[in-house]
């Protein structure tokens, strides 16, 4: 009975990656030029982002120096 188990245990294993590969054949991956126009537009918001939340700062800062 034990030899049975064994013996199951590395056919799940090797059907978990032939069906894992059949996945990736299914995969649509984007184009480089698509992966670049991303990349920036992502790095751009992070920029403005990051501006913007710099400029919030400084105002609450100024106004709380005039507070106290």
């Amino acid at each position: 009975m034990a030899e049975a188990t064994k013996a199951k245990k590395p056919n799940k294993i090797a059907n978990y990656f032939r069906e894992l590969k059949a996945e990736f054949k299914r995969i649509s991956w984007p184009s480089f030029k698509q992966v670049r126009n991303n990349t920036g537009v992502v790095l751009a918001f992070i920029i403005l982002l990051g501006v913007f939340i710099a400029i919030v700062d400084l105002i609450f800062t100024y106004a709380l120096s005039f507070l106290g």
